[in-house]
């Protein structure tokens, strides 16, 4: 009964591991999500550039209003005009998935500039496997600092 059991586990492990992308594609998903955030703190928009498809599109929902939309430029040039540190965005609770040459990544953020928290809200990421490396297509995102800041 046991080798029953270890025989129809090992069956349906490639199942489970990619019912929704490997392990190691959300990794590297991750990575450039980390590279993306790194790269702004640095005020290094070569790298931002790099790591974005050039025609990525930037969207933004901000409660109240019409959704912003844009494309990615307006960003890479705001954070060549940072000083490292100035901006630090971080993310958390990532939650990513992958189908292929395609990944969604859900992460919460917040962001401060000069040290002082200015606004949180959610990233929502679409990447394309472009070649052997993931690339940002599009961003769009919330900002809803009345959920962060105090009143």
């Amino acid at each position: 009964m046991k080798k029953i059991i270890i025989a129809i586990t090992v069956m349906l492990m490639p199942f489970t591991a990619f019912a929704d992308g490997s392990i190691t594609e959300k990794a590297a998903v991750h990575k450039v999500l980390d590279q993306v955030f790194d790269a702004m703190r640095a005020g290094d928009a070569d790298t931002l550039r790099n790591l974005l498809l050039p025609d990525a599109s930037l969207d933004r929902i901000t409660p109240g209003k019409t959704v912003n939309r844009s494309d990615s430029s307006g960003w890479i040039g705001w954070v060549e005009t940072l000083e490292p540190g100035e901006a630090d965005e971080q993310i958390f609770d990532v939650k990513i998935h992958v189908e292929g040459p395609l990944a969604v990544a859900w992460a919460p953020f917040t962001i401060a500039l000069n040290g002082k928290l200015t606004s949180c809200g959610v990233n929502q990421f679409t990447l394309v496997k472009h070649g052997e490396e993931w690339k940002v297509a599009y961003l769009i995102d919330t900002h809803t600092p009345e959920k962060c800041l105090p009143q």
